[in-house]
């Protein structure tokens, strides 16, 4: 695809319909240009003519929009509970809402052929949508670079890029992309305002990571190992973090940090409603039970979190003095929580930040919550088919 027709579509992927005026002026392309490529795009079949604008004199310009039905992108997002599933139309209108499928994400042979007998499954049930998915993108934690196919952190005891053997087991052309960028990118298109353009999303989930969308972007760093938060060395203390370092912020700041945390205090006698299923299992808490707890107003529970929200803001603060961002939204399983983690942290952020910084920057909750992952690696999977990014 040329140069030009790329960059007509990345518009109307990210901010919708156009006359050829608009998209001459705002990609600063001759109207002539312009119109050659928005009928070459129509030839396709990506791009329709939606039909002239009412304007109060002079001739009526025509809007041009994405053809919703030119093909279907698939996202499949992965965890330690569940393999969640969705689709998405070329406009971006979700056509398969969320499914979530009983999954555990290990570094496995075992569980790579397990995802692929889940994606068979899945296929079977949308006939409607067989030969018409353009590209799927599956989320994986850890490191990922989204360019060369390759996943460092899971699945990768083959010399093959994962996208080679993905595309080959689903049958359908895959890429993949880190789970937390995946979220950054749908808060980013389907949540963000026009004039918020600098992203900054945190992944507050039994790890920490950091999705950045810098100038309206994704930023991906060389390797595509950006946004590795919870990795930055914040706390001397002796606790080993799981990549193999001690002193992490995860090791204070996380899901797991959390539970053991908890757990701790309960084993030493502080009470909570968890205390008896603490007390009295083997099995470790939940990050669900725990932010369970919290909303049915546990008062050790919310401190716990409260503790978290502030140490997490201090961090926070350095990376808006850094980037000077537009917006940094706090999402994943401990956003959950709502205010009484999100308090605590603008609280430690208005007390570390620069005042001047402080006042550029919008901190809020996902707004996606659940879906913002799955829903990302649709709209991954579209920008990638299309070499937006």
């Amino acid at each position: 695809m040329e140069k030009n027709a790329r960059r007509i579509l990345a518009r109307l992927i990210e901010k919708g319909g156009a006359t050829l005026p608009e998209l001459a002026d705002t990609l600063d392309i001759s109207i002539g240009t312009v119109t050659k490529e928005i009928a070459s795009l129509q030839q396709e079949g990506l791009v329709r003519d939606t039909g002239k604008i009412d304007t109060n004199s002079g001739r009526k310009p025509r809007l041009y929009d994405l053809n919703p039905e030119a093909g279907y992108f698939a996202g499949i997002d992965l965890n330690d509970k569940y393999v969640s599933l969705a689709i998405i139309d070329m406009a971006g209108n979700t056509v398969r809402q969320r499914t979530n499928v009983a999954y555990k994400l290990e570094n496995t042979t075992a569980a790579l052929h397990t995802l692929a007998e889940i994606v068979h499954e899945h296929k079977r049930r949308i006939p409607q949508y067989l030969g018409k998915i353009r590209r799927m993108c599956v989320n994986i934690p850890g490191r990922i670079n989204i360019r060369s196919g390759y996943s460092h952190t899971n699945f990768n005891f083959t010399d093959r890029p994962l996208t080679d053997i993905l595309t080959g087991a689903f049958g359908i052309p895959a890429s993949i992309c880190n789970d937390t960028m995946a979220m950054a990118y749908a808060e980013f298109m389907k949540c963000c305002r026009p004039d918020e353009q600098n992203i900054i999303f945190i992944n507050a989930n039994w790890g920490l990571g950091a999705g950045l969308i810098l100038n309206g972007r994704p930023y991906f760093g060389k390797s595509g190992y950006s946004g590795e938060f919870g990795h930055i060395h914040a706390f001397e203390n002796d606790i080993i973090c799981r990549c193999g370092k001690k002193g992490c912020l995860e090791t204070e700041v996380s899901g797991m940090a959390l539970r053991r945390k908890l757990t701790e205090r309960i084993r030493h006698g502080e009470s909570s409603i968890l205390s008896d299923r603490v007390l009295q299992s083997d099995s470790p808490l939940s990050l669900e039970e725990i932010t369970d707890a919290v909303h049915r107003e546990d008062a050790l529970c919310i401190d716990a979190i409260d503790e978290i929200g502030t140490l997490l803001g201090v961090q926070v603060a350095s990376m808006i003095n850094i980037f000077n961002p537009d917006a940094v939204i706090i999402g994943g399983e401990l956003a959950m929580t709502g205010d009484y983690l999100l308090q605590p942290l603008k609280t430690s952020v208005n007390k570390h930040v620069l005042n001047r910084v402080r006042e550029d920057t919008v901190i809020r909750t996902s707004q996606l919550g659940e879906d913002a992952g799955v829903l990302g690696g649709c709209l991954m999977a579209r920008s990638i088919d299309f070499g937006l990014l």
